[in-house]
């Protein structure tokens, strides 16, 4: 009995390796607070974002993500958002909010640096249900076992007018996850270090191109680049291209019309799953509200 519990939790956990523990977005690149408290009221207005993710589509019980977020600035140097997720892989799920402050400091009249704090309440689930055992009548494997856990995430954001680094900390308190399922299924929450930065350059009136880099490393050993670029025509047609080291290429299309703007990605697996997948995808809609408080 007890090895099905292991094998399914060793499919859950290379599922979960691959995806770092935290949902993984391709168009991040748009909403810099999806990776980075201290990104929080950097813009003028209130961005509302919401994400949809299926990855590794054709794959049975491949990871799907559905996030929404929102972040305003509220006083000269302090921003506030707020997060809602909810994340499945198989037979686990993940579903929580993320409450965010962030303090702005002006260098010069052109640079701020930025720093963040968010608290992180969520709970995990195992539908037992949706395991595949031998004995199915066995009532172990009947019901939902659940657990709440609380985490907390660091930023630190520096920008100006055309640029932007920041360096993020999500997971700061390694919490173990321990669904109490014959005492098996058990995964430690390790902290995850983000390094992300770019430029916006002008290259004459109508278009811009915005080249960034992304460097993620897991303190289980894991750590993975992201090179991306973004060309942008009249401030309403966006196409990019993103290379995610040993995994894939990311094709991302754009359209913005005043304060809405939506968005696509396709990742084209180029790893050990390419034959196995049609590829990851990903609806990206941002409608920027005025910002009522200021």
């Amino acid at each position: 009995m007890q090895k099905y519990i292991t094998i399914a939790l060793v499919l859950f956990l290379s599922i979960e390796l691959s995806a770092q523990q935290i949902p993984l977005l391709s168009q991040y690149t748009l909403n810099h607070y999806s990776i980075n408290p201290a990104a929080t009221g950097v813009s003028d207005g209130l961005p509302l974002t919401f994400t949809y993710r299926k990855q590794w589509a054709g794959i049975k019980g491949s990871p799907s993500t559905q996030y929404l977020s929102g972040d305003m600035n509220i006083a000269k140097s302090m921003g506030v958002g707020a997060k809602f997720f909810n994340y499945q892989a198989g037979p686990m799920r993940k579903t929580g909010m993320e409450l965010t402050y962030s303090y702005h400091v002006d260098l010069n009249p052109e640079n701020k640096l930025a720093f963040g704090l968010s608290g992180l309440f969520y709970q995990f689930y195992l539908d037992k249900s949706r395991l595949t055992v031998e004995d199915t009548d066995d009532d172990v494997f009947s019901g939902v076992d659940r657990m709440v856990v609380a985490d907390a995430s660091f930023g630190t954001y520096l920008y100006g007018e055309y640029y932007y680094v920041g360096i993020s900390v999500p997971q700061l308190f390694n919490r173990n996850i321990d669904l109490k399922t014959d005492k098996v299924l058990q995964e430690k929450q390790v902290r995850h270090y983000y390094l992300f930065g770019g430029y916006k350059f002008f290259l004459n009136r109508y278009f811009t191109l915005e080249p960034s880099l992304m460097f993620k490393f897991v303190e289980a050993g894991l750590w993975q680049v992201d090179v991306n670029a973004r060309a942008e025509y009249k401030e309403m047609f966006s196409l990019g291209v993103s290379f995610r080291s040993s995994e894939a290429i990311i094709a991302q299309l754009g359209f913005a019309y005043e304060e809405f703007f939506i968005g696509y990605s396709y990742d084209f697996a180029i790893g050990d799953l390419h034959t196995a997948t049609f590829g990851s995808h990903e609806v990206l809609l941002i409608y920027t509200f005025p910002n009522f408080i200021r």
